[in-house]
């Protein structure tokens, strides 16, 4: 079974690998030019994505718990850490997907500076807050990862469990849920996830608002490219939203009830891998730019989309005409 697990960690990571440089070259080359500065933001979270795929897939992260102990370490039979290090996985884990998660707080609070406020702000400013995204979370998941216990006797416990009586545990730490670095793991994450969606909710809601005053002036086509943003920032955060829930429910249900087979945290931890695949299918379904140009490409289109891309340097746009049965025209401000 955890063969299984491992090949579904390999098989996400290289769909990822794939989809998410696909998204990289379609925002580079097919973006408006009043929209460059959104779509840096877009090609700073896709490289979080990306980095994040990486090291989730190099960590693969192993999570179990019984009888209100928690086992963690690495799946990964090609990472031998040594020592204390064998307890690190959950707090790489917890800081790359959270600065996955964060990516998307970031974006709206960016547009919300820019639009509503209307500050010039530097593109280093997201960079920024993925670092404190970082820092924090390293810091609060730091205790439950080097004070955890190495070979320890309650590993016993989990070689009990039907599903790993034939897998290899000894590498895996152990740590009692009701331990003040567990609370605290749990308590900053709660923390860093309700003010990320709060961020996220709140700058919308006053970009809405700004698009709707009528003193404000933008064109039709600015109010749907940010009317498409926002809906990829809602079903980007919706997935991981889901997962945390069904975490938490799934942590209280075994906790009252400690006897079982096994296996089901490790299950639990999957989806988490295919967030970073569903991200970019998601920038590509809700943004229809990115979209036609996708299918286009997807079609083997792209050699008519360049031959009949024309270019007016001392114009200010850029008219692409694809036409093959269906066409699609759009106007790339240059």
């Amino acid at each position: 079974m955890i063969k299984v697990v491992e090949y579904t960690v390999y098989v996400a990571f290289v769909i990822s690998v794939v989809l998410n440089l696909f998204l990289l070259y379609i925002v580079k080359h097919y973006t408006a030019r009043t929209m460059k500065v959104f779509a840096n933001l877009i090609i700073q979270a896709t490289v979080v994505d990306l980095v994040t795929s990486i090291v989730i897939m190099f960590m693969q992260l192993t999570v179990e718990a019984k009888a209100g102990i928690v086992f963690t370490g690495s799946g990964n039979p090609w990472l031998p850490l040594p020592g204390q290090w064998r307890c690190s996985p959950i707090m790489i884990f917890a800081v790359f997907m959270n600065m996955s998660f964060w990516s998307i707080p970031i974006q709206a609070l960016y547009r919300y500076l820019v639009i509503v406020r209307k500050h010039k702000v530097s593109l280093w400013f997201p960079a920024l807050l993925y670092a404190f995204v970082g820092v924090f979370i390293a810091a609060i998941t730091f205790p439950t990862a080097f004070l955890s216990e190495t070979n320890s006797p309650q590993l016993q416990g989990i070689r009990s469990m039907k599903f790993w009586r034939t897998e290899d545990t000894h590498a895996l730490c152990t740590i009692s849920i009701l331990t003040w670095p567990v609370l605290l793991y749990l308590g900053g994450m709660s923390v860093l996830c309700d003010v990320g969606l709060f961020t996220l909710f709140w700058c919308n809601k006053q970009l809405y608002r700004t698009f709707n005053n009528s003193q404000m002036h933008f064109s039709a086509k600015t109010k749907q490219m940010h009317r498409e943003m926002t809906h990829k920032l809602y079903a980007q955060a919706a997935v991981p939203m889901f997962m945390a829930v069904v975490f938490l429910v799934a942590c209280t249900c075994l906790f009252l009830t400690p006897d079982y087979y096994g296996g089901f945290f490790v299950a639990l931890l999957l989806p988490d891998h295919w967030i970073v695949v569903i991200n970019p299918l998601v920038t590509l379904c809700c943004i229809k730019q990115y979209r036609s140009v996708a299918k286009a490409i997807l079609q083997g289109r792209i050699s008519e989309i360049k031959s009949n891309m024309s270019i007016n340097r001392d114009s200010k746009g850029i008219a692409i005409v694809m036409s093959n049965n269906r066409s699609i025209n759009s106007t790339i401000t240059k």
